[in-house]
């Protein structure tokens, strides 16, 4: 695929020695701006009761998230490349029903679960980010038995910062199509991002409380 994850680890892990268990770690602008991303994550999916994994986990912040969802009835795998995270993440969140492991979607063997999450994880630009992106999401959906679902950096921005990879949402809109006729993409809200859900055609998407074919 060509992409480097070890680049990815570095920058992270300094980041963790600079600021620590903290928001700009893992890169983002403030802790509403990360909820918001995990409400659109899973809008209009149920996570209560099921296995989640979470690529690119960062310092595990999904966890108070599903935990305030779930009121705590959820199974956690949570994966990322920098070992710093990852041990910090393990301390603060790991437990019988949350696991922690340095890696990627690739490097690691990974159990099916029902719902896959990546959030920011593919933000950074590098040498064949969008081969590794599109391979990712192939393989998120492969493992997942009910969803698989990511958010990238838009294309529709007023201007892009050199550092940064930014996606045309219509691009990875046609890649997902041909994973799965079932694909949700979300543009509408106040973030220069996108987030798009594969789901698998034998799943149950749950919205208001009610199941829909």
């Amino acid at each position: 695929m060509g992409f480097d994850t070890r680049e990815v680890a570095s920058l992270y892990n300094i980041r963790f020695d600079k600021y620590g268990r903290d928001i700009k770690t893992v890169g983002w602008g403030s802790e509403s701006s990360q909820r918001l991303r995990f409400e659109v994550l899973l809008r209009g999916l149920e996570p209560k009761g099921k296995t989640i994994l979470d690529i690119g986990c960062g310092l595990g912040n999904l966890i108070p998230f599903l935990e305030e969802c779930t009121g705590g009835d959820f199974s956690y795998i949570g994966i990322d490349v920098a070992e710093k995270l990852i041990v910090d993440a393990r301390s603060s969140y790991g437990c019988d029903r949350k696991h922690f492991y340095v890696g990627d979607i690739f490097s690691l063997t990974v159990p099916s679960v029902d719902i896959s999450l990546l959030s920011g994880a593919l933000s950074l630009k590098a040498y064949g980010i969008e081969q590794y992106a599109n391979h990712t999401m192939e393989r998120m959906f492969e493992i997942s038995r009910e969803a698989a679902c990511l958010n990238f950096l838009s294309k529709y921005v007023d201007f892009e910062l050199e550092k940064n990879q930014h996606y045309q949402p219509e691009v990875v809109f046609s890649s997902a199509k041909r994973l799965t006729d079932k694909v949700n993409l979300f543009h509408d809200y106040p973030l220069y991002e996108f987030t798009i859900q594969l789901i698998k055609q034998n799943s149950l998407i749950v919205h208001k409380n009610k199941e829909l074919p």
